[in-house]
């Protein structure tokens, strides 16, 4: 099975924690009062625009630059290639210790192919190689599979096994999916009750120009606050600036 590498890992100093939100995104200590622990399945939503896989590669290549694990982002829709542009344009240095992977070549070898499948080999290929580091998950996006596969009984049934899989793996896990201002998170099944925490990024109108905004609709076992923060991008990636009032 051949994946595609953008970098080879060559770290050997490895701190393994649980902290995957504090610390990994700038002022994220004004929303949490305490970290999530493995396994955790986080769903980001969002409109077009809401910095949605910016905010997944943030928090990503933050986290394994500070502790040495090992990370995978499978990005569905977008090569691997547009998604390392709007990396630099943030500002963030990939770390050595993440793997970036796309479906482009595959979407377009192979129209009848399983991603939900072959998704679950790849983490399993990256966990036998690299056992405990691999810590950290990214998939961008839920929505681009349903629109490349029949959503029916069969594939909700597939989603749950798959949720179920991916927490058997042990691993901090970041769902990307799109959501349209002002209305529910578009899912076919039942992700938003599967999953641990929804985050929902969005933009406001305010002063006449829009402000990004990241809110917590939803986080297990984690205190946090439910105000909606202004966020922005700093010199390292994305930013919580702090809560917005009306």
């Amino acid at each position: 099975m051949q994946f595609k590498k953008i970098v080879k890992d060559k770290r050997r100093c490895v701190i393994i924690g649980d902290d995957v939100f504090l610390g990994a995104i700038p002022g994220m200590e004004r929303v949490l009062q305490n970290d999530v622990r493995a396994p955790y399945i986080t769903m980001v939503s969002g409109p077009p625009g809401s910095m949605k896989s910016s905010f997944c590669m943030t928090m990503l290549s933050n986290h394994l630059t500070r502790t040495g694990e090992f990370g995978l982002y499978c990005t569905v829709e977008e090569s691997v290639e547009s998604l390392l542009r709007g990396t630099e344009s943030l500002g963030l240095s990939m770390p050595n210790n993440l793997q970036l992977t796309d479906f482009t070549e595959l979407r377009r070898e192979n129209e009848n192919m399983d991603y939900l499948k072959f998704t679950r080999r790849m983490i399993e290929h990256f966990k036998q190689q690299h056992g405990e580091r691999f810590t950290t998950f990214v998939l961008d996006s839920l929505g681009a599979i349903y629109s490349l596969t029949s959503v029916d009984e069969v594939m909700r049934k597939k989603m749950f096994g798959f949720f179920d899989f991916l927490r058997s793996m042990n691993l901090n896990v970041f769902v990307i999916t799109e959501r349209n201002v002002g209305a529910h998170a578009e899912l076919q099944g039942n992700e938003g009750f599967l999953v641990d925490a929804v985050i929902n990024l969005g933009m406001d109108q305010r002063n006449g120009k829009l402000v990004r905004t990241f809110q917590i609709e939803k986080m297990r076992h984690c205190r946090h606050a439910m105000e909606k923060m202004a966020i922005d991008v700093g010199q390292n990636g994305m930013v919580i600036l702090g809560p917005l009032f009306d």
